[in-house]
This record gives C-alpha cells, structure tokens and sequence, in this order.
C-alpha cells in the first residue's frame, strides 16, 4: 500500500453506512500461553462488508467484543488456526452464549482437523445447561443446532458472501522441517474481498507456504517471537528444567515461530503492503522488546509496520 500507515488505534465498529469493505481488530494480542495483566489471549475480529467473523477465540474473547460494542448476534463465522488452547480457549463461551442468549441463524466454526472433536466437547459440556433450560417456561433448542463446523485442509478455498478465504499448512508443528504424516495442522489464512487482502499467519515458523499465501497482500498480520529475552526468562524462572528440556524449548521456539527478522524477509519476498504485528511471545512489557522487534523487521523491510495493542484497529478501506 502507498502512502504512510495510518495509526493504529481502537475505534468504534463501523455502521453500515460507514462501513469499510475491510477491518481487522486485534482482540487480543499476547503470545500464550502464559496469561498476562495488560494482553488478552490471542484472537481477532474482521470485518468484511457485512460480516463479522473471529479469527481465532483466545480466553477472553467474547469480553473484548464487549468492547468493541458488539454483541455475538451479528457473529455468524469463526476461523481456527489451530488447537493450542490459547487460541481457542474462549470458543466455548462464543458457542454457549450465543446459544443461551438465542441469537438466529447458525455459527460456522472453520478450523483444521480435530475441530469437530472440540466443538463436540463443548456441546457435551452444554448437556446438563441444556436438560435445565433458561427458567423462561420452554425447553431451550438441543445447543448442536446452533453450531456447524467445517474442517479445512488447506487444499479447497472457502466462500462466505463476497468473501474468499485460503488456507494452508504452516510450519508450527513440523517435525524436522516437515509435518509428519496424520500429525496436527496448523493452518495460516487470506482473507480476499475484491481486491483488498489480509493474510494471518497465525503461529508459524518461517514457511514458503506462507510466504506464498501472503503474496501481493496488502496486510500481513504477523505473530512475533523475542527468542533470546524469552529463553533467558524460562531458564531463569525454572530452575527445574533439565538442559535436555531447555534445549528443545529452544528448537520450538526458534523453529515453530518467526522472528521479527524472518517476517521481515517475508514481507519482502511476498511483497506485503503492511506488516502488523500481534501474538508478542515476549518477556515483561513490549517496550522492553518494541526496539529490537522494530530493528529486525528493517534489516529488509521498509514498509508501514505496526505493533498491535489490544483493540488496535486497522483499515484497508473499500475494494
């Protein structure tokens, strides 16, 4: 995209007549899954025309719609990257709201496959709610009426309204470069509408399918890893761990994430028009960090590059 980057700051959702063809808020931008004071667990909220879709429902998910004034009403899709739990932690209060509160119409929940298996468990986890009902004289609908899914392999697109959405496996559970056949997908995704896009890494590690994904796109939402302060804390706070586990904390940290120098490459190569950065797998504050995260992604990338808050908004305008 040409031009400065406009700032980043948490707004208001658009009406429908002030509506953007495209909005991506960061719900919630910690790397987990350690809980912290000042970033909710990962998720996000595009905006795409009329649609209100989730992408990825850390804990605390439906609190920060809360503050975007939005209800679960108007959200009808989901998106998962994959099944670590900081990045769905907060599904079952996304599915069981929603079906206490009666919203119409269906919520499709996209993901890798394993998501019918956990949208399964939270309608177990509903059954005793259900056989109670809501004190309002009437059985409440069965709650699996409320909810479809739909598993993603990467390999066929999906259509929702004007929107197309890619997927592709990543890097963020290979085995020695390469996912191990039947193993765990996790999935990155492009969002297309017109000719606007935005392509979400979710956790990866360096990965020419990605890179590939996020080709020519106008917004590169990125997770972000401060490898050396970050493995200087867990050595220093447990002091249990053999050498044999820090070693191999290591090799996932270096090899299942990106560094602020790898998305750098990225973007280059991919020619993105826009680096944002979430998911801060950091020690302490991200002042601590902002400096070198910056440093590393201008090793090669000159381009409009923000580090997303919480509740940061960001625009692509119409198509």
């Amino acid at each position: 995209m040409a031009g400065s980057a406009p700032a980043a700051t948490p707004s208001a959702l658009p009406t429908a007549d002030t509506c953007s063809a495209m909005r991506w808020v960061t719900l919630g931008t910690a790397g987990g899954p350690v809980p912290t004071a000042d970033r909710s667990e990962p998720a996000n909220l595009l905006v795409a025309g009329t649609e209100n879709i989730l992408v990825d429902t850390g804990d605390g998910t439906v609190d920060q719609l809360t503050k975007q004034g939005l209800t679960l009403g108007p959200v009808h899709t989901v998106f998962i990257s994959h099944h670590h739990l900081d990045h769905l932690g907060g599904l079952a209060a996304v599915i069981g709201l929603r079906w206490m509160n009666q919203f119409p119409g269906i919520l499709t929940v996209y993901g890798p496959p394993g998501t019918r298996e956990i949208v399964d468990g939270v309608l177990n986890q509903l059954g005793p709610q259900s056989r109670i009902g809501f004190g309002l004289g009437q059985a409440p609908p069965p709650p699996g009426d409320s909810v479809r899914v739909v598993e993603l392999d990467g390999k066929h697109p999906v259509k929702i309204g004007e929107l197309t959405v890619t997927a592709v496996p990543n890097s963020h559970f290979d085995a020695g470069g390469k996912a191990a056949a039947g193993s765990a997908l996790s999935l990155s995704y492009r969002f297309q509408l017109g000719k606007r896009s935005i392509t979400y890494t979710g956790d990866t590690g360096p990965s020419g399918a990605v890179e590939g994904l996020a080709e020519g796109t106008d917004m590169l939402v990125s997770e972000v890893i401060d490898l050396d302060r970050l493995l200087a804390q867990i050595k220093a706070q447990r002091s249990d761990a053999s050498p044999e586990m820090l070693a191999n904390m290591a090799k996932h940290l270096s090899t299942h994430h990106l560094l602020a120098s790898d998305i750098g490459t990225m973007a280059v190569r991919a020619n993105v028009g826009r680096i944002v950065l979430t998911h801060f797998a950091i020690p302490g504050a991200l002042s601590e960090s902002e400096r070198d995260i910056r440093s590393g992604v201008r090793q090669s990338y000159a381009g409009p590059l923000d580090l997303a808050r919480d509740l940061s908004s960001f625009d692509l305008g119409f198509s």
